[in-house]
C-alpha cells in the first residue's frame, strides 16, 4: 500500500481488516500510532466526503445538515471579525492613548502585550479544547476579551490599559485559532478551505475598518469608546455561541463520563507555564533588537529562552502523560513544513507592511494617505483566500496553488524594490496586492494540508500551533525590517551628512520621528529623503527574502489529493 500523494484518489473508508493493515504499516512509515501514524493513514483512505462532524460525537447532538453548518459558521465570524478590528484600532490610537498617559514612549506596548499574551496562551487551546471542548473554550476567550476591553476602557493608570490589552490577548488568541478548528470539525476536509475563506474575508473587513473606526471615535467622543465599543459585539457573539453552538465530545476523550476534575487532572499545567514563559521570553529577546535596550537585556531574554525550551522538551518527553504539545506531532514533515510556509509568508507580508506607510510618508504624503496604500494587500488577502477556497473545493488539488501563490508574492515584492523609488503611481500599488493575494491563499491551503494529512484528534493542537507561528513570524518579520531599515539608514546618513553640522543630532532625530525631516534646511532634507528611498530596499530585500524561502519550501510540500 503506497503513501497517497496528489495524484490518486481516496479510497472508501476502512473495513476491520484494512485497519489492521494500515495500523501496521502507519507505524513502520509514520512512526507510532499516538502521532499520527495511525490517524494519515486511516485518513488518506477515508471517504472525501466526511460526515460533517466527527464520529465520536454523541448522535443525540450530532447537526447533520448544511443549514446547522450556515447556522454556526457566521456566528465564529462574529469574533474573528472584532479580535481582527481590535488590532488596526489600537494601532490607529495608541500613540493618543500613550501620550494621555504621559508614555509615548511606551505606546508600542499597547500592540506588545497583547501579542505577548496571545502567542504565549494560543499553543494551550488546542489541548484544552480537546479535553475540555471546543464550546467551553471558546466561551472562556470571549469572557476574556470582553473583560480585557472593559478594563481598557475603565483604566485610570497606563498599566491598568496594558493588563487589559494582556487579558484581550489570551481571549483574543482563541476566538481566533479555535474557529478553523471548529470548520475542520464540521465539513469535509475538501470544503474546509472554502469555509475557511469566508474567515478570511471576515478578518480583512475586521482590519480595514477597524483603524479608520478607531481613529474617528479617538477624535470625536474618546478613545476608552474603542474599547467599550467592543464589549457588545463580544457579548452578543458570546450569547450566540451559548445559543447555538452544538456541546460536542472531545475526539481524544478517554471517557465521556468524565467528571470536571478528572479532566483538570489532564492539564499539563507545568508544561503550559514553561511554554508560556518560553514564548515571552523569546518575544522580549527580539523586542530589545530594535528598542535601544540594553545588551545584557536581549541576553538575559535569549538566555532564558533557551533554558526554558530545554525544561519543556525535559517536561513534555519525560514527565508528562499527556503532553500540551506532543513534540512527535509538530516536528513531523506534514505540521512543520506548513508552518514554515504560513509563517515565512506572513513575515514577508508584515515586513511591508511596516515598510509602505515609511514610503509614503517619506514622500510626502499625510499620515492617513500612506495607511490606505495598505488596502491593496489587504483586499488581495480576502482575494486569495476566497479563490483558493473554491478552487480547492473543485478540484481537490493544493500544491500547485501554494507555489503559485509563492510566486506571486515574491514577485511583487521584486516588483517594489525595483519600481519604487519615491515617485509612485497609483497603479504600481497592484504590487503589494500580489503579496497580500499570496499571504491569502497560504492561510487557507496551509491549514488544508494539516486538515488532509493528521488524524481528526491531531487538528485541534497542530491548528492552534499554526496560528502561534504565524504570529511569531509576523512580530519577527517586522522587528527584521525595522532593524534593516534603521541600521542602513544610520549608515547612510553618516555617509551622506558628511560634515554638516549637528549631524548626530540630524540623525537620531531623523530616524526617531518623520516629521521631523520637513522641518530642515532643504538640502539636509534633500539628503535625508533620499537615504531613506534607498534604506527602504534593503526592507523590501527582508520581504523576498521571506517569500522565495517559503517558494522553496513550498516545492518540497508532500500533498494529499483530497
Amino acid at each position: 500500500m503506497a503513501p497517497t500523494d496528489e495524484t490518486s484518489r481516496l479510497l472508501p473508508p476502512l473495513t476491520d481488516e484494512q485497519r489492521q493493515l494500515a495500523q501496521q504499516e502507519s507505524t513502520v512509515e509514520n512512526g507510532p500510532a499516538e502521532y499520527g501514524g495511525i490517524g494519515s493513514a486511516i485518513r488518506r483512505h477515508s471517504s472525501a466526503h466526511l460526515p460533517p462532524f466527527h464520529e465520536e460525537y454523541p448522535s443525540s447532538e450530532e447537526p447533520s445538515s448544511t443549514l446547522a453548518i450556515w447556522t454556526v459558521v457566521p456566528i465564529l465570524l462574529i469574533g474573528v471579525f472584532v479580535a481582527n478590528a481590535d488590532g488596526s484600532l489600537v494601532i490607529a490610537s495608541s500613540q493618543h492613548i500613550a501620550s494621555e498617559f504621559h508614555e509615548l514612549s511606551k505606546a508600542s506596548w499597547l500592540v506588545t502585550s497583547f501579542m505577548l499574551a496571545v502567542c504565549a496562551s494560543q499553543p494551550l487551546y488546542g489541548k484544552l479544547s480537546d479535553i475540555f471542548g471546543r464550546k467551553a473554550n471558546l466561551v472562556v476567550s470571549y469572557v476574556f476579551f470582553a473583560a480585557g476591553c472593559f478594563l481598557c476602557g475603565i483604566g485610570r493608570q497606563y498599566w491598568h490599559v496594558l493588563a487589559g490589552r494582556a487579558i484581550s490577548g489570551i481571549g483574543g488568541a482563541g476566538m481566533t485559532a479555535l474557529v478553523s478548528i471548529i470548520i475542520a470539525d464540521m465539513v469535509p476536509v475538501r470544503s474546509v478551505a472554502a469555509w475557511r475563506s469566508y474567515v478570511n474575508v471576515a478578518a480583512t473587513l475586521g482590519r480595514s475598518l477597524g483603524g479608520p473606526v478607531g481613529g474617528w471615535l479617538t477624535d470625536t467622543i474618546g478613545w476608552r469608546w474603542s474599547f467599550y465599543g467592543q464589549c457588545p459585539l463580544t457579548l452578543i457573539g458570546l450569547l450566540l455561541i451559548l445559543w447555538k453552538l452544538p456541546r460536542r465530545t472531545n475526539h481524544t476523550s478517554k471517557d465521556g463520563t468524565q467528571s470536571f476534575s478528572e479532566k483538570l487532572r489532564r492539564v499539563d499545567f507545568v508544561g503550559a507555564l514553561v511554554l508560556a514563559a518560553a514564548i515571552c521570553a523569546f518575544l522580549l529577546a527580539l523586542q530589545s533588537f530594535t528598542n535601544d535596550m540594553p545588551w545584557y537585556f536581549a541576553l538575559a531574554a535569549g538566555l532564558s529562552f533557551l533554558a526554558l525550551i530545554v525544561l519543556f522538551v525535559v517536561i513534555e518527553r519525560y514527565w508528562v502523560s499527556e503532553p500540551i504539545v506532543p513534540l512527535g506531532l509538530i516536528i513531523r514533515r506534514d505540521t512543520l513544513t506548513p508552518y514554515m510556509i504560513a509563517g515565512a509568508q506572513m513575515a514577508a507580508q508584515f515586513a511591508m507592511f511596516y515598510s509602505v506607510p515609511i514610503y509614503f510618508q517619506i514622500a510626502h504624503y499625510s499620515v492617513s494617505a500612506a495607511g490606505l496604500r495598505l488596502v491593496p494587500a489587504v483586499v488581495g488577502n480576502a482575494i486569495g483566500g476566497l479563490l483558493s477556497g473554491y478552487i480547492i473545493s473543485e478540484t481537490g488539488r493544493y500544491k500547485a496553488l501554494t507555489i503559485l501563490a509563492s510566486a506571486a508574492a515574491s514577485i511583487g515584492y521584486l516588483l517594489i524594490l525595483i519600481r519604487w523609488h519615491g515617485t509612485t503611481h497609483w497603479a504600481e500599488l497592484i504590487y503589494f496586492s500580489l503579496g497580500g493575494f499570496g499571504s491569502g491563499v497560504i492561510q487557507s491551503t496551509s491549514f488544508v494540508h494539516l486538515a488532509a494529512s493528521l488524524d481528526q484528534s491531531e487538528i485541534a493542537i497542530a491548528g492552534t500551533i499554526l496560528y502561534l507561528a504565524q504570529n511569531i513570524f509576523v512580530l519577527v518579520g517586522i522587528q527584521v525590517a525595522t532593524a534593516v531599515l534603521q541600521g542602513r539608514l544610520r549608515v547612510s546618513l553618516e555617509h551622506d551628512l558628511g560634515d554638516v553640522k549637528d549631524r548626530a543630532k540630524i540623525i537620531e532625530q531623523a530616524i526617531s520621528s518623520i516629521d521631523y525631516i520637513w522641518d530642515m534646511p532643504p538640502l539636509v532634507r534633500k539628503l535625508v529623503v533620499r537615504a531613506y528611498f534607498n534604506s527602504l530596499t534593503y526592507s523590501y530585500g527582508v520581504s523576498i527574502s521571506f517569500a522565495v524561502v517559503g517558494l522553496c519550501i513550498g516545492l518540497t510540500l508532500k500533498a494529499r489529493k483530497l
